[in-house]
């Protein structure tokens, strides 16, 4: 480190270094307004600590060049700009975390950035100020049209290119909304910084009305035909090894296939073998009925996005590191970051998906991939990281071949099938499973807010099998029992056990009353004493549910039981009832 005066008497730490085979030099300032990026304020002893940590950094290999940036904070508009320098203004301030709670991540910059190329499209050029409501509802209009002749063009067979010649699609009404949204956090800020009076962009007239998305979730039969769809779309080794024993001994056909059965990409096989890359494609492409190709896990990520209930991006960023499938309180992996706090989390893994999980490692390891703790759990073909779009199609060849075997089987295809759909499966299936105990399953999937939890509920609450009228009863007869006593229930008892054993039969029409009363007289009950103040404390909530007409009539049912739970006299052997005479008459 050596230490410099400068011409208005401060100092200037100049610490030079090696990193990476080249001679680096930064510089730190005692003045504490200097327009670099050392921040000011430097002193010899503080100067040499921040020697020692970039030494440190250089060491681990994690340390790089600080990149000059510009002042942000110091961003000041001599004359109203137009609307394409303040965004992007906006968008390096929310990169840097000046403008929001906390700088913006890689997923959410690249966002901006895609909805600022139709805005400054349009907006551009325009001044703040100049900005108002009818250039913004001209704005609306402008896309609306713009995405029906895209439409209306796609439809009629044309092959229409962006500028970067992929394929054109339309604007759906939520994207459209996005950019509105925005357009008005855009404006909200210049308005914060006293640039323009008002928000044109908050409108009412703005407002796109986004029909609301059907949320579906498959049955356990459904979830187990695509898991075994997915399955058959990895390359199966076993069928290379029928392949190998199937070629001649000791031709070349049969060591590819042999290698292939072994998990081995053609890389590999033609270094092991010293063979043409041209002689191992030849032998692979006529195996080409075998689905040879590079494994990729379909089956692991169908299993783990439906049975654990991750996210899709939560899925992209596991490692095998994070994996515990043979720890002793039980198989999970950890979650390390989400998009929200409760997201981070330990989920359980049941037995079938620890033993997918294991077989997929493996085939990992065969092919030559990186197994160690910080390597990728799920990889793409280049062996780094799986991008979620990648997901998305892998979900979505599952989901074709198993609703062709739906349907070969007289069943109905699957719906439209996204990873999200996966984790709302999870949801459903662990609700049923564990006796819908929604705060644990909240905690599995890393829910903050139990609105969707609940909203798989309701829809499972439609198929739940349930015995209410049975259940009505129950709670009848213990309220009974509460009331006058366990002697003084003799008939409202021997008719509910009554219910609970006789089968269940479809309800039948109510008959006419009987016009002489005398022969079948009314029978009352004497109250044994004053209702308890505890009396209801055994309620529960339920649903109501209509009771069988014929049933509430107890002269209709042949063939009772007594107090003792033995059968009674038949209906002609009894002896006709006195009526009880209230407290009242005597």
């Amino acid at each position: 480190m050596k230490i410099e005066a400068q011409a208005d008497g401060t100092l200037t730490f100049r610490l030079r270094f090696g990193a990476y085979g080249k001679r680096e030099t930064i510089r730190l300032h005692e003045h504490r307004d200097c327009d670099c990026d050392c921040g000011g304020g430097w002193t010899e002893r503080t100067a040499q600590v921040e020697l020692q940590n970039i030494l440190t950094r250089v060491q681990a290999g994690i340390w790089e060049r600080p990149k000059r940036q510009p002042v942000i904070t110091e961003q000041v508009f001599r004359e109203i700009p137009t609307f394409h320098e303040y965004a992007s203004y906006w968008l390096r301030a929310k990169v840097e975390g000046v403008l929001g709670d906390k700088p913006v991540n890689e997923n959410t910059h690249a966002d901006y950035r895609s909805r600022l190329r139709h805005l400054l499209s349009f907006f551009g050029r325009y001044r703040l100020d100049e900005i108002d409501r009818d250039l913004c509802l001209a704005f609306k209009a402008h896309k609306i049209r713009e995405a029906q002749e895209i439409r209306e063009a796609l439809a009629a067979g044309a092959d229409l290119r962006d500028e970067r010649n992929r394929k054109l699609v339309p604007l759906a009404p939520v994207s459209i909304k996005r950019l509105l949204g925005a357009l008005a956090a855009i404006l909200d800020e210049a308005v914060e910084d006293e640039l323009i009076e008002v928000n044109p962009a908050r409108s009412r007239r703005l407002k796109i009305h986004v029909p609301k998305p059907k949320r579906t979730f498959l049955e356990m039969d459904e979830l187990a035909c695509i898991e075994d769809a997915a399955g058959e779309q990895d390359p199966s080794l076993d069928l290379y090894a029928q392949a190998a024993r199937a070629a001649p001994i000791g031709s070349s056909a049969a060591a590819v296939a042999v290698r292939l059965s072994e998990g081995k990409r053609q890389a590999q096989i033609v270094a092991e073998l010293g063979l043409t890359k041209s002689t191992v494609s030849f032998h692979v492409r006529k195996l080409g009925a075998l689905r040879v190709g590079r494994y990729v896990g379909r089956e692991a990520i169908i299993c783990t996005l439906g049975r654990s209930g991750v996210r899709n991006s939560e899925l992209c960023d596991m490692r095998i590191g994070h994996l515990r499938l043979h720890d002793p309180e039980g198989a999970r992996f950890r979650i390390p970051d989400a998009k929200t706090e409760t997201g981070i989390r330990d989920v359980e893994v049941s037995p079938y998906m620890v033993e997918v999980l294991i077989m997929h490692i493996d085939r990992l390891r065969r092919a030559g991939n990186d197994t160690s703790p910080d390597a990728w759990l799920f990889q793409n073909e280049r062996g780094g990281r799986m991008a979620r779009q990648r997901v998305g199609e892998i979900v979505l060849e599952a989901s074709a071949l198993a609703s062709e075997k739906m349907r070969e089987r007289g069943l109905p295809p699957l719906p439209h099938i996204t990873p999200h759909s996966l984790r709302r499966t999870y949801i459903s299936i662990s609700l049923l499973s564990n006796e819908f105990d929604v705060k644990w399953v909240m905690d599995q999937v890393g829910h903050a807010d139990s609105k969707m939890t609940m909203d798989v509920y309701a829809q499972l609450q439609q198929r739940a099998k349930r015995e209410h009228g049975a259940s009505f009863d129950r709670l009848m007869r213990k309220a009974r029992e509460q009331l006058y006593g366990r002697a003084e229930t003799d008939a409202g008892g021997v008719l509910d056990r009554q219910l609970d054993r006789a089968p269940k039969t479809p309800p039948q029409t109510r008959q006419p009353r009987r016009s002489d009363r005398s022969q079948n007289p009314r029978i009352s009950r004497e109250i044994t004493g004053p209702r308890s103040r505890d009396s209801n404390s055994g309620h529960r909530s339920f649903q109501s549910c209509a009771l069988p007409a014929e049933l509430s009539r107890r002269e209709a049912v042949d063939g009772r039981l007594d107090a003792t739970g033995s059968p009674g006299p038949r209906a002609s052997e009894r002896q006709p009832l006195a009526p009880v005479r209230s407290q009242a008459s005597r």
